[in-house]
């Protein structure tokens, strides 16, 4: 049998997304309250915070979706490799935003404190020019990372998976495997 074939069925991921969302709140509060906004390390904070939300959004989306149900851990791979490019995309842009949030905060700490809004929205436009520069190489980088992140979440996810039947076998699956439109 080959291990792609191989059907598992999912498991209930609700202590792991508890564990991930702690620390995602906890990251964005040091975020918030430890860095300035044009220092390095709030870059870098930014986008691992970016891409803590985009994981804990997408594991969201898996839990509710897929958990208890049976699949072929082949299916499973390529769920990983599609939503992780894609959450990889949006980590970018979710790590700017964060970044504006930041430097609106720092403007509102200064003598002269401009309101939130105003002082996000050009921080927003600032970052976005700077960023729109190098967009294509962002979104590659993004894209392959998260596309590979998510296969090695997919086959964590696999490996502590309850393990079934195999297709080969041509043995009946409980709660049918689904196919890719969602149709039963």
């Amino acid at each position: 049998m080959a291990r792609g074939d191989e059907i598992i069925r999912i498991p209930r991921l609700r202590a792991v997304l508890l564990a991930l969302t702690s620390l995602v709140v906890i990251g964005i509060g040091v975020f918030l309250r430890r860095y300035r906004g044009a220092d390095r390390t709030a870059m870098a904070l930014s986008m691992l915070a970016g891409a803590g939300i985009c994981l804990m959004i997408g594991l969201i989306w898996f839990q509710w979706r897929f958990g208890g149900k049976a699949m072929p851990r082949r299916r499973l791979w390529g769920i990983g490799v599609r939503y992780g490019a894609l959450a990889g995309a949006c980590t970018n842009g979710v790590g700017i935003v964060l970044l504006a949030v930041r430097w609106a905060l720092d403007q509102q700490a200064g003598p002269v404190g401009d309101p939130f809004m105003p002082a996000f929205l050009r921080a927003l436009q600032s970052l976005g020019f700077e960023i729109s520069l190098g967009l294509i190489a962002y979104l590659a980088v993004g894209t392959g990372f998260g596309g590979s992140c998510g296969l090695a979440i997919a086959e964590a996810i696999g490996i502590s998976a309850e393990r079934g039947p195999s297709l080969e076998a041509g043995l009946p699956v409980q709660d049918a495997v689904e196919s890719p439109r969602g149709e039963a």
